[in-house]
């Protein structure tokens, strides 16, 4: 790789984190300003106002707690497939970071190559690497899964509307997309690969894309073998990280709980869990930057019938800014300053 192309290359993710940044930042702007506008009343400052400030340490001590069991769970997928701990600092620096670059990119996709670099770093080779990152969102969509039995009667019986009709077949279709594709790459990776490359080939010859699809089908293979050996050898750790991954997420979704009793609202717990779960299984394919405007607006219509809509707009900002963009702001703070993205295009490459 020359140097020119180097920098190139460099510069080029540099600015498409730029441009991320910008298009993030203003749906942020935008978001808070319809929800104010569309909700916010004189109520609504007085309301502020008078917020019960006694439930922010808790809301604070449940999204640290929140961090620590992800950061544990992260810890225990490396163990499971290097045979050792890595740091625990390592572990904050891929939920911050990752956090970071989904949320300025489409689709929340940006953080995965970032995380996988920072787990390089704690000592995992780049397969293993992209193996726990596997592991980690897969063992996420099995969380979801058991809870979608118990979701979907509630919002059949609570929530009959139309929108709310349209949003669960979306989510049902994104999903069964995405389980489709994991089960073409896992059990029929030889018809992936000739269906892929029929589609680059030019005239019966290579191309660029038929190369760099061949690196991508290469690591898939080695995140195969990896997965069926995992699930084949390791049962009981599969069993740990599928209880860890559902007691993680606790802490995280109770902040909307603590919010409500700051504002001296009362919604039964178990409801607040089961919107916001039913909400993010949704919203995970969203095309926006870090899902942004879709999670603010479908959070406000999930609460509709529950509270006050005077309150509603602020209820659903400062919900989104605790669990979400204080984690962005944090990882934003870091990206800066410990990660070096020409280094990580030089040793990619």
């Amino acid at each position: 790789m020359t140097p020119q192309s180097y920098s190139k290359r460099s510069s080029l993710s540099r600015s498409s984190i730029i441009k991320g940044l910008k298009i993030f930042i203003a749906l942020c702007i935008a978001t808070f300003t319809l929800l104010l506008v569309f909700t916010a009343t004189n109520k609504t400052w007085d309301s502020f106002r008078e917020i019960n400030l006694v439930y922010l340490p808790i809301v604070l001590f449940m999204l640290s707690l929140y961090l620590i069991f992800e950061s544990f769970r992260i810890r225990l997928i490396a163990k499971a497939i290097s045979g050792k701990w890595i740091a625990f600092g390592r572990c904050t620096q891929v939920i911050f970071c990752g956090a970071f670059l989904s949320a300025v990119t489409p689709f929340q996709a940006g953080g995965s190559p970032l995380q996988a670099y920072v787990l390089n770093k704690a000592g995992l080779k780049w397969g293993t690497a992209l193996l726990l990152l596997l592991f980690r969102g897969l063992f996420y969509l099995i969380g979801m899964l058991i809870f979608l039995p118990f979701i979907l009667p509630f919002f059949r019986t609570e929530y009959p509307g139309r929108s709310m009709q349209i949003l669960s077949r979306y989510s049902i279709f994104a999903y069964l997309f995405l389980f489709s594709l994991l089960f073409l790459v896992l059990s029929m990776p030889k018809l992936l690969k000739k269906m892929i490359y029929s589609l680059t080939f030019r005239k019966g010859k290579t191309t660029r894309a038929t190369r760099i699809i061949f690196r991508v089908l290469r690591e898939l293979k080695l995140i195969r073998n990896k997965l069926l050996e995992f699930i084949k050898n390791k049962k009981l750790y599969a069993l740990a990280i599928i209880f860890t991954t559902i007691i993680v997420y606790i802490p995280n979704y109770s902040i909307a709980y603590f919010i409500l009793k700051g504002l001296s609202i009362d919604v039964p717990y178990l409801e607040t869990i089961f919107r916001q779960v039913f909400l993010l299984f949704a919203a995970f394919f969203f095309p926006t930057p870090g899902a942004e405007g879709i999670i603010e607006g479908g959070f406000a219509v999930l609460f509709y019938s529950s509270i006050p809509r005077y309150l509603i707009g602020m209820f659903a900002i400062l919900w989104r800014f605790i669990t979400y963009h204080l984690i962005v702001i944090i990882g934003g703070i870091l990206t800066l300053r410990i990660m070096n993205l020409k280094e990580i295009v030089s040793e990619k490459n």
